[in-house]
């Protein structure tokens, strides 16, 4: 199934997504051999995870309310400890690309845990700052959309996620690993966020790296009328 959702390259990202189906063909443990709380875990596992696929399919259908129906299902800390590494998509990034961040919100305060990419979009310090201690030399990894955590900071305009990024020395000209092949800076140009440029070239950036089409940051300013942008790249030019 393909669906197309907002992003930076001609303003639409494209996704592919894989629907999940439980098998219950497999052999089964006797019960006898594990405990009866056990089972209880495994059952609420199982449940858990077909909900978070079947969120992920509400997004992607484009349905909001029964995506809130089924979050509402679980009700608090309902996907504690879950994670978008369980199910092989991630919800949150689905709800944030589609418009819907509150959405994504309402994941995590129910429990599922943001990875190095949905805590710098969701603009998550704390928790980035707690994965970047145990995972400092992953920070400038991209994600299955070709998207480094800094990249998604700029994005959702995320000032303090992309401070601690800084602080764990995020590689400010990590090229995305998809066809855009941009830099932060032109994430930032994207989205005409002077602040986020300041931060950034503070940090190293180099506005002379171009992307794809071989357009320097400023160059992109230009294009997309990005005024407050350009006029940050264009003093540093002068």
């Amino acid at each position: 199934m393909r669906t197309r959702v907002l992003g930076p390259n001609d303003n639409r990202y494209t996704f592919e997504f894989v629907t999940l189906q439980l098998t219950t063909n497999r052999p089964r443990i006797p019960r006898r051999m594990w405990g009866h709380g056990m089972c209880i875990t495994m059952d609420q596992s199982v449940r858990r995870f077909q909900s978070l696929a079947s969120i992920c399919k509400a997004i992607t259908d484009g349905d909001v309310s029964e995506a809130n129906r089924l979050i509402a299902l679980q009700g608090p800390d309902g996907f504690e400890g879950d994670a978008a590494d369980r199910i092989g998509e991630s919800p949150v990034m689905l709800a944030l690309s589609t418009g819907h961040p509150r959405l994504a919100r309402r994941l995590v305060a129910a429990g599922y845990r943001p990875d190095l990419w949905e805590s710098a979009a969701l603009d998550m310090a704390s928790e980035l700052h707690r994965i970047a201690v145990s995972a400092s030399d992953r920070i400038d990894i991209c994600n299955a959309e070709g998207w480094a955590a800094i990249h998604l900071a700029c994005y959702a305009h995320a000032y303090d996620a992309l401070g601690v990024l800084c602080e764990f020395a995020a590689d400010p000209n990590t090229v995305a690993c998809n066809s855009a092949l941009e830099t932060p800076l032109h994430a930032a140009v994207r989205v005409d966020d002077p602040r986020l440029i300041e931060t950034l070239l503070a940090a190293g950036a180099d506005p002379r790296f171009t992307d794809a089409a071989g357009r320097a940051p400023i160059q992109l300013a230009i294009e997309l009328a990005s005024v407050e942008a350009a006029g940050v790249l264009v003093s540093i030019e002068s």
